[in-house]
């Protein structure tokens, strides 16, 4: 195996990508719309889970993921690998950053755990942790110790089954949580979303029927919408209706649309997930992404296709998907032997499933005064030897749905391991996190992590790689390991990055590891930049609203909620040395409102919506 030593960078968009406005490629799809086929309010979680079946360790040991329902063409992928370049990778980062990692960690326990593959999925919100996996789910304090027992996913939608493919997420727009799974047997997809901030009250349930299986779904928050792509060939891009979801409204609908024809390993496509205190504007489409590779029949060159929808609720055949744009990357390969036993392991001749040809679940999306960010990774062989390394991307548009690739690179150390499975996320600041799975000749499946700041050189990541966790064993029963992880924002600083993935415990147990860091905890570090302001407003129980904050230059500042009639609900002035304030929310009513802070300084402000 040759070993490179020189760092390959990725530059900027010019050098490298397509501004393909002129590309928008219009199709006729069929276009329908159809309300939830069932809806039920829970009673609180806590009362919910004291007579629920407690799952045990191991309680899932035996269970087994349906099979993937659309499997990838294999006549038409051939292993081209990268002979311009000797089949290494032009991007490779094949040495080790150089600045002090070791205190970014901040929490770091062992999960939930057993279900083959257990397909972690988890997301922080401001006091708690929801973590859920093939089959069950738990809730968190954000200090590791447990909130509630795990419990069947069964629990939370009564009659159901614990099926599994869960997603869990923290809308940070609304200060709710969603949660969801699929159904095997009907077709259907699931989804709870919390009555308010807390993840131990009440729940809003929705059932969605479909006309095919919607395997592997994939979601993203968006301001008119949750959208969900999933792997199937046809009605793979679909939109909830969010607005009336949050509210606890039973006519709940969704919009079912197709992506245009091009090859796909998965047909579940990247749904942007916006984070971060800027909601998208109410009529901005909601982006896609996939990935395309030269080595796949009809594609010539290496590159991103980005995908748009816009959403019609009042007038739903009017909403559309379209081909936005095609991004030139630098090459990579992206096929491993087209057998799913990809990556090799200590101790035995079973291989790993690398899950390689689509972008790992989240497509992050944030925004910034000037331009907006979208964070994508997937798997790469790095040497054409099955190596498997974290191909990343930072894509910007400057307000104008252009979007270009700002960096890239390929992580990937050291001439000997794999990294996989990973996730890569941004902070307010512009500090980026990767998280991911690892294994080689001399480590069993663990999880590592690095990352980088703003001002570091493009298609770098400049931190020492850290260990989350050591793998412990080998696993000998087959080649999946997981479809997977999940790397979120803390909503109460948004410089905390929360992960969870898989790992390999003692002979090959299959364990999940819930962790955080931050560049706020990097000892001795002098280039950490001003605190941006930043503030949050939630509903913690039905009679309050909580607003939290930090970076704020007045030392007080005026907090006001109004209606969105502009009637004023609430006024008071907040001393901004302490760290939160309570509203008493009691006697109003349910609905949306906004919230501001303002002062000398200060002009801050958001939405928020109330439930009771």
């Amino acid at each position: 195996m040759k070993k490179i030593t020189t760092l390959y960078v990725a530059i900027l968009a010019g050098s490298i990508s397509s501004f393909a406005q002129n590309q928008e490629e219009k199709i006729d799809v069929k276009i329908t719309h159809d309300q939830c086929t069932g809806f039920m309010k829970t009673q609180p979680l806590k009362d919910l889970l004291k007579n629920a079946t407690i799952i045990e360790e191991g309680y899932y040991d035996n269970w087994k993921p349906k099979d993937r329902d659309f499997k990838p063409d294999y006549s038409a992928i051939s292993d081209i690998g990268i002979p311009e370049n000797q089949g290494i990778d032009p991007a490779l980062q094949s040495t080790n950053g150089t600045r002090d990692g070791q205190g970014w960690l901040k929490a770091n326990w062992q999960a939930q755990s057993g279900a083959f593959p257990p397909d972690p999925t988890g997301a922080a919100g401001p006091d708690y942790f929801v973590q859920a996996v093939n089959s069950t789910y738990r809730v968190y304090n954000k200090d590791g110790s447990a909130a509630t027992s795990p419990a069947s996913l069964a629990t939370l939608w009564p009659g159901s089954s614990a099926d599994g493919d869960p997603i869990v997420m923290y809308d940070r727009f609304a200060d709710r949580w969603f949660i969801s799974q699929f159904q095997t047997g009907s077709n259907e997809i699931l989804i709870a979303i919390s009555e308010t901030a807390d993840p131990l009250g009440s729940y809003f349930l929705y059932t969605f029927a479909f006309t095919a299986f919607p395997d592997y779904p994939k979601f993203g928050v968006w301001s008119n919408a949750y959208f969900m792509t999933c792997n199937t060939s046809a009605n793979d891009c679909i939109a909830f209706e969010r607005e009336k979801m949050l509210l606890g409204d039973p006519t709940a609908s969704k919009i079912n649309m197709s992506f245009p024809s091009f090859y796909q390993f998965f047909n579940s496509v990247a749904p942007a997930y916006a984070e971060g205190p800027t909601e998208p504007d109410a009529d901005e489409p909601g982006y896609f992404f996939a990935v395309q590779d030269n080595s796949w029949s009809g594609i010539s060159t290496d590159h991103i296709k980005v995908l748009k929808a816009t959403i019609n609720w009042t007038s739903p055949g009017s909403s559309s998907v379209v081909s936005h744009q095609t991004l030139n990357t630098t090459a990579f390969n992206s096929v491993f032997t087209n057998t799913w036993d990809d990556i090799s392991q200590q101790g035995t001749t079973q291989k790993l499933d690398a899950v390689t040809g689509i972008f790992m679940y989240r497509a992050q999306y944030r925004r910034f005064t000037d331009y907006n960010v979208v964070m994508l990774c997937h798997t790469v062989d790095v040497d054409n030897t099955n190596r498997a390394g974290v191909r990343w991307y930072e894509l910007r548009e400057n307000n104008d749905a252009v979007w270009y690739i700002y960096q890239q690179g390929t992580y990937s150390p050291d001439s000997q391991n794999s990294r996989w499975m990973g996730n890569v996320a941004m902070d307010q600041q512009g500090n980026i996190a990767l998280a991911y799975s690892f294994c080689g000749p001399s480590d069993y499946a663990g999880i590592r992590y690095t990352g980088r700041f703003k001002d570091d050189p493009l298609g770098e990541m400049t931190v020492q790689e850290q260990i989350g966790v050591d793998g412990a064993g080998a696993q000998t029963t087959g080649n999946r390991y997981g479809d997977y992880s999940q790397m979120t924002m803390d909503p109460s600083d948004d410089m905390t990055f929360w992960f969870t993935g898989e790992y390999l415990g003692p002979s090959g147990s299959r364990r999940t590891r819930i962790m955080s860091f931050s560049s706020w905890n990097l000892a001795g570090e002098e280039e950490i930049q001003e605190a941006i302001p930043f503030f949050n407003a939630y509903q913690p129980s039905p009679d309050v609203v909580r607003v939290i904050w930090n970076g704020i230059k007045d030392q007080t500042v005026n907090a006001t909620i109004v209606d969105m009639n502009g009637k004023l609900v609430a006024n008071t002035q907040i001393n901004t040395q302490n760290t939160q304030e309570d509203f008493d929310v009691s006697t109003v009513a349910s609905g949306i409102y906004f919230i501001s802070l303002k002062g000398e300084q200060t002009n801050l402000s958001q939405k928020i919506y109330l439930a009771r």
